[in-house]
């Protein structure tokens, strides 16, 4: 066969190979190579990492799990009660009722009046997220509250559990809490430290302290080797979110048996797009069934965007698809 007859059957079966990809909506990656993070790839895995910790926040905040405890709190009949009379006595007692219930993860809470005096206020001293609400009692508001189902130390905890940076909880600048390395008692002001003999850079978010006011978390970003630098950006974005999503399913024990817990918490923390099958069979998926055809990595094309793929097979036949978002 001739080299010009090998060059145009070559061409022929690479428009078919590109035909076929796009009627299933998978895309290559760009021949070109990209640019170097180099000095971004810091500032990248910082905002990622707070990022993911913020979304976390915001489960603590907003979840399914804490809007069942406000329930708990609205239709507390002794609490409801006891501040409809006014006693501030029996709305102790209803509070620690409640907080020290054994079903219940309500770690401080705090009961005014109608006219915003204090009843009670019970529960650990270091206290984030806090969610405020009404008491009603006979269609009347009778007093309102603000309650937490977190504390300082148990968010440091659910973000090493996830993200796995040290981190630590600063009010008023001191800090309160930490885990994962030894924190200066102060606030680092400074952009990079070495902590427990290794270096990191801050990234710091602001959150919600309980009853008002604010807090600072200050996650440690672990300063990357050369061979992370020279990768492109976006290849710096998958890699980081693949760590965390790993880290994520690791959690969950037999994950066979836990996907739809999995997909629900590494969706609520990352905010990408995680689907689980078997061959064309979606066992749990956080963005629907997701497109028809999805590669083991790479790129597709989903709802009008292009995502970057990864995926593992932790319990094969089944697949866990990873879409992350492309910037638009």
């Amino acid at each position: 066969m001739s080299p010009r007859r090998r060059a145009r059957i070559a061409t022929a079966a690479g428009l078919a190979l590109a035909a076929v990809a796009l009627v299933a909506g998978v895309t290559t990656s760009p021949a070109a190579v990209a640019a170097p993070c180099g000095a971004a790839t810091v500032p990248t895995l910082a905002a990622l990492d707070g990022r993911i910790a913020t979304n976390i926040y915001g489960g603590e905040v907003g979840g399914s799990e804490t809007q069942v405890d406000l329930h708990h709190v609205t239709g507390a009949p002794d609490l409801l009660a006891a501040v409809a009379s006014g006693d501030a006595a029996a709305t102790v007692a209803a509070v620690k009722r409640i907080v020290y219930h054994p079903f219940w993860h309500i770690v401080r809470l705090r009961v005014l009046d109608a006219a915003g005096a204090l009843l009670a206020d019970f529960g650990g001293p270091f206290v984030i997220a806090p969610v405020d609400g009404t008491l009603v009692a006979g269609g009347t508001t009778i007093g309102s509250f603000v309650m937490s189902v977190q504390d300082d130390v148990g968010f440091t905890k659910l973000e090493m559990h996830a993200v796995g940076d040290p981190i630590a909880i600063y009010l008023g600048g001191h800090l309160v809490a930490s885990l994962g390395a030894r924190f200066p008692r102060v606030q680092p002001i400074a952009p990079r430290l070495r902590l427990s003999g290794s270096a990191y850079a801050f990234q710091s978010e602001t959150y919600n302290a309980f009853p008002t006011g604010t807090l600072t978390a200050v996650l440690a970003i672990p300063i990357p080797p050369p061979a992370v630098t020279a990768k492109s950006c976006a290849a710096v974005t998958l890699a980081e979110t693949r760590r965390v999503v790993l880290r994520i399913a690791a959690r969950y024990h037999p994950l066979a048996a836990r996907y739809t817990n999995f997909v629900e918490t590494a969706h609520a923390d990352t905010g990408v797009l995680v689907i689980v099958r078997i061959g064309l069979r979606v066992i749990a998926g956080s963005g629907g069934p997701g497109p028809l055809a999805i590669p083991t990595a790479g790129t597709v094309s989903y709802l009008g965007r292009i995502w970057s793929v990864f995926s593992f097979a932790p319990t094969p036949p089944a697949r866990v698809y990873v879409l992350v978002a492309q910037p638009q």
